[in-house]
Formats: structure tokens, sequence, C-alpha cells
């Protein structure tokens, strides 16, 4: 290669010197979170400003909906289409942009220096990767994160533009509510501009049909999408992509099976439809458990189905995905581990491949962290509001998840448990990341071993 060539295609030095910085994940991670901040103090000032709401905006109501739609998660505290005037919705949905492309952006590249299987770095796929790559290596892996992100939400806007007319939308709403809901979907965030929410929808299958796909595809996030489109095989995919898209599926048949069997009957929620249209919804419903869209009114769900609920929400998507929630991953390897141990299994295998002990512990301390943590935002919301303690472990479980369901609490919510939702929003949107930065970290090991002992199990 020529000197002059080289040159040219040589990134520059202050691009360079920064990647060097981001080689270091931990310094990655702060960058991360600076960005987030940014982008919440402007979107509150810009929807403070008079312009952007059809009344009054208190602080309060600007910080919150900024937050949530930076976070992704979609819980509300006004009404979006009655709110906000166009200045406004327009200024939710780029920081719903904005928020998602920046964390698929952080969190991928976080993931894919921390040394994780991803198969993308050879076209013929000779070989894996491990380690820190340069820089040029580095902005091959952004771009492909970026491109597929945006092809995603280009191609879905645009279909979702025929079926929004296929649905007697007009063409002026349409073309901007097809691009709004689309990168809605996508990012997982659950605003919607439709009176009533996507209940306006539910006869409409083609629209609840693209708005599933974009919802999907955002959980599963932009690697094992482009692995896929690369290899076009489900085989050839590492096993991260295997287990992404096997659990991503099995949760939403296994999910949908256990709403339809809850709410069949329900004339508020699910019984209202005919017969024939209803697994069809369940489906939409499960789908939709990490995004918050949805055509039924959560707040009237049975109680036993809010209980599934949580726990529905609780499974988010892909590591590395705009999903919130305990990682379909994470749950993958603790069923392995589980059956491991009751077989008496030394060795911890998931299809086919053999992980190692450590990987396990990573999945239980995440578990266990998200778990206290709904514990005790369900105890203070108990405790600052007169709700029942299922609406609490409902909304709880909802804005640590970044879903976006609601039990009808946040609109009606008082300082107090606005501030416990906002905390519960910026821990659930960074928490994770965080614990897998520093459950990865170099350390020292003692340079003694304790004498081995046992704990009485039973």
């Amino acid at each position: 290669m020529s000197a002059a060539r080289e040159r040219l295609i040589r990134p520059p030095l202050a691009l360079r010197r920064a990647f060097v910085w981001a080689r270091w994940p931990q310094v990655g991670g702060v960058f991360l979170g600076a960005g987030f901040a940014l982008m919440v103090a402007i979107g509150t000032l810009v929807l403070l400003t008079p312009a952007a709401s059809v009344q009054d905006t208190s602080v309060a109501d600007a910080f919150f909906t900024t937050a949530s739609a930076v976070t992704l998660t979609g819980l509300v505290v006004v009404d979006t289409q009655t709110h906000w005037t166009l200045l406004g919705e327009g200024a939710v949905l780029a920081l719903i942009f904005a928020g998602g492309l920046v964390y698929l952006l952080g969190a991928s590249v976080v993931l894919w220096l921390l040394g994780r299987r991803l198969g993308l770095r050879d076209p013929e796929m000779r070989r894996l990767y491990r380690g820190a790559p340069g820089a040029a290596e580095l902005l091959g892996f952004a771009r492909t994160v970026v491109v597929v992100a945006l092809a995603a939400q280009v191609l879905g806007t645009a279909a979702l533009f025929l079926a929004l007319l296929g649905a007697d939308v007009s063409v002026q709403r349409a073309l901007w509510w097809a691009p709004f809901h689309a990168i809605s979907a996508f990012n997982n965030a659950g605003f919607a501009l439709s009176e009533g929410g996507y209940g306006a929808f539910a006869d409409d299958l083609p629209v609840l049909v693209v708005t599933g796909v974009l919802s999907f595809l955002g959980g599963v996030g932009p690697i094992p999408i482009a692995l896929v489109a690369a290899r076009r095989s489900f085989r050839r995919l590492p096993l991260d992509g295997r287990v992404v898209v096997l659990a991503m599926v099995a949760v939403i048949v296994v999910g949908a099976g256990a709403l339809l069997a809850s709410e069949w009957t329900n004339d508020a929620t699910l019984g209202a439809a005919p017969a024939w249209r209803r697994p069809f919804l369940a489906v939409f419903e499960v789908a939709m458990r990490t995004t918050g869209l949805t055509t039924l009114e959560t707040a009237a769900l049975r109680d036993e189905s809010k209980v599934l609920a949580t726990g529905l929400m609780s499974v988010g998507g892909a590591a590395g995905s705009v999903a919130g929630g305990v990682k379909v991953g994470v749950l993958a390897v603790l069923g392995a581990g589980l059956l491991a141990t009751l077989r008496g299994r030394e060795r911890l295998t998931l299809l086919g491949r053999e992980l190692s002990a450590e990987v396990f512990r990573q999945a239980f301390t995440i578990t266990l962290f998200f778990g206290v943590a709904v514990t005790l935002l369900a105890v203070g919301m108990i405790a600052t509001a007169d709700v029942r303690a299922i609406d609490a472990l409902f909304e709880s479980v909802s804005a640590l998840s970044l879903s976006g369901w609601s039990a009808g609490l946040s609109e009606a919510a008082g300082t107090p448990e606005r501030t416990l939702l906002l905390g519960a929003m910026v821990v659930g949107r960074f928490a994770p990341l965080l614990l897998v930065l520093e459950m990865t970290r170099q350390r020292r090991q003692p340079p003694f071993v304790h004498p081995e002992d046992s704990i009485r199990f039973g």
C-alpha cells in the first residue's frame, strides 16, 4: 500500500486518541452515562419551551418525560398526543432515536471490547475475535451497528406507512405517525400518538405485525441481525446469537399461551375481541413486553395476569440491545445451570457448548440484583403511595425493566413516587452494563487459599 493511500484511510490523530481511551470499557461506560445526562438536560429544556406543549408544562413533567424517552422506558405522566405540540412530539422522537442509537452503539462496543464472541471480524468466518481491536476495526464494528439500526427503522417506517394507509389513516397523519411509531417500536420505547394508545389498531393486523417485528428486532439487537444476514444459517451462528433467537421465540410462545389462558374470558381485555383474534393479540402483547405498546388496558388485567406480566416484563432481550430487564442470555445460562445441578453434572453446557462456572456466577449475580432492586422499589412505592401491592409491583417491574406497561400509577404519581420511578429507570438502563463491567474488571487474586468447607442445604 502506498504511503499516500495509507495516510488517506488512516483515521485522524484525535479520533485515534479517542479510541485509545474507549478501549478501556470502564471509561467508555462513564462517557455513555455522561452522554445520556446531556441528552436529558437538553431534552428537558426543549420540552419546557411554550411552543412544545399545548398547555403549561412543569419542570417535573418535562424531566420525567425526557428521562423516560432517553432511557427508552415509555412511562408517561402526560398524554403524548394531547399535551405536546408537533415540536414537543418531535423532541420526544429525537430523544428516543438518539437514546436508542447511543445506547446500542455504546453497549455493543463496550461488550465487544470485553471480548465477547461475535464473529463479525472475518467475513469468511475463518476465525472469531477476542481482545481489543484497532481504531479501523472499531470503526467498522460501530458502522455495522449503526447501519443495521438505521436500516431497520427506515424499512420499518416505510412498511408501517403502508400499513397505516390500509388502516384508513390519512396520508398527512401517516407521514408523521409512521416514523414516530416505527422508531418508538424498534427502540422499545413505547410512546404512541394514537388516541388510546395502540388499542386504536387492535383490528388492524398489518399495523400490529409491522410493529411487533420492529419490537422483536430491537430486542434482538443489531449484532445478531447482522450475523443472521451474513451467515444465512442458524447453525452457523455463534452460541450467543442462537441462544438469543431461541429464547426470544420461546418467551413469546409460552407467554402468549399463559396470557390467553388467564385473560380469555376477561371482557375488559382479550375477552372483548373475537375468538380467532385473541391468540394473535396475545402474541402481540407478549412481543411488546419490552416495548410498552399495548392494545389492552393493562390496568384492567386480572391480578393473576398482572403477576404473569411482571414475569414477562422482567425477561428482556439480547445483551447490547435496547431492551431492558434480565437478558435472555442470562436466563438461558441460569436454566442450563439448574438442569446441570439437578442432573448432578459438574460441567455447564448449553446448545452443545461448554460454559465456565464464572458465567453462571455472573448470571446469578445480575438476576439477584434485579430481584433485590424490584423488591426495594415495590416496598418504596407501597410506603409512599396508597396503592395495592400488586399494582406497586407491576409499576416497579415496568420501570426497572424499561417495559413501559403501566397499571395507571405513573400519571397519578406524586413527587416521591416519581422520584422512585426515575431512579428505577436510570438503574434499569445502566446497572446491568455496569455490573458486567465490574464483574469482568481485572483484579489481583489473593495470595492465599482458605480451608475448604461446606454448608448444608435442604
